[in-house]
């Protein structure tokens, strides 16, 4: 058994979730009586295999527990991918993995770009970073999940206002319902990204204390991009306030999640291709001799990681 899961491979899953995506496709196409069971199960053995891939690597990596940038995109894949095989199974007429699923492919497509060195850590910095590393997370998937309800509430607005039939096999929630989990997550994403950059900041300053690292200048790209990222989803989340009583705010809310998610891709695309004096190497420089560069505030999944 222990073989069996070692051998477990990011293609494993990732193929599972893709041939789901296809089932979702398809419905668009043509009807039939056993996608629905063909779509749970291959969901549900891609989060298996997902699970276990995290179990493993928790279990046998000699750092923190999934402590790298590649182990915290795999993680909000997996919760986000956990979320669709819910909502799949509570509603299985509304093709959500349409629209969730692609987010959980680039959430394991940003992971294989991403270092596997875990982040340095001491127990002086333990506690502050899972408390960064959750509100990151936290962060990360309520993105996910406001900007992809933010693009069905538009698809579903469009259809209305024009009259159209419904789609066959494009049957999404009721704007009420889209437009609650849109005002829910957008507050929930700005609270929990500005308190993932303030601990990492917190973080920072424990690790320079303690001489744990290097200075990371303020013009670092890390700084920028996630600064820049929490900024805009705490403007988002006052905007969203005021407007709230408003006409049209439900369509102004909806286009703020997706703007957020938007935001949220370009920062994960920023912090794989653009070089930082922030976190570990990525494998090419680890495999050429180049020693590791110690964290600067922990970073994981909101923004991406260096």
């Amino acid at each position: 058994m222990s073989e069996f899961v070692a051998g477990i491979s990011v293609v494993c899953f990732a193929a599972s979730y893709l041939v789901a995506l296809a089932c979702e496709a398809s419905r668009l196409l043509f009807r039939s009586g056993i996608r629905g069971a063909a779509m749970v199960a291959f969901g549900a053995a891609g989060l298996v295999a997902h699970t276990l891939f995290l179990g493993w690597r928790a279990a046998h990596e000699p750092a923190v527990p999934l402590s790298s940038p590649f182990d915290w995109y795999l993680l909000a894949a997996w919760l986000l991918a956990g979320g669709y095989l819910w909502a799949t199974v509570a509603n299985p007429r509304t093709p959500v993995g349409l629209f969730l699923l692609p987010v959980v492919l680039g959430l394991i497509a940003a992971a294989e770009g991403s270092s596997r060195v875990p982040f340095p850590q001491s127990p002086a910095t333990q506690a502050w970073g899972a408390v960064h590393g959750v509100f990151n997370l936290a962060a990360s998937v309520a993105v996910a999940v406001g900007g992809t309800a933010g693009v069905m509430w538009l698809i579903q607005a469009g259809r209305l206002t024009r009259k159209r039939a419904v789609t066959p096999g494009l049957r999404l929630p009721s704007l009420e319902k889209l437009a609650g989990t849109i005002a829910s997550t957008i507050p929930l994403a700005a609270t929990t990204a500005a308190a993932g950059f303030a601990s990492g900041l917190v973080l920072n300053a424990v690790n320079r204390r303690h001489g744990l690292l290097e200075t990371v200048p303020w013009s670092d790209p890390v700084i920028i991009r996630l600064g820049g990222l929490v900024v805009w989803l705490v403007v988002a989340a006052l905007v969203a306030r005021g407007v709230r009583h408003r006409p049209g705010a439900a369509r102004t809310t909806a286009w703020l999640a997706v703007a957020s998610l938007a935001c949220l891709t370009a920062s994960i695309l920023w912090g794989i291709l653009v070089p930082s004096r922030h976190g570990p190497p990525r494998q090419g420089a680890a495999q050429q001799g180049e020693a590791p560069r110690p964290p600067a505030t922990g970073e994981t999944a909101v923004g991406g990681a260096s």
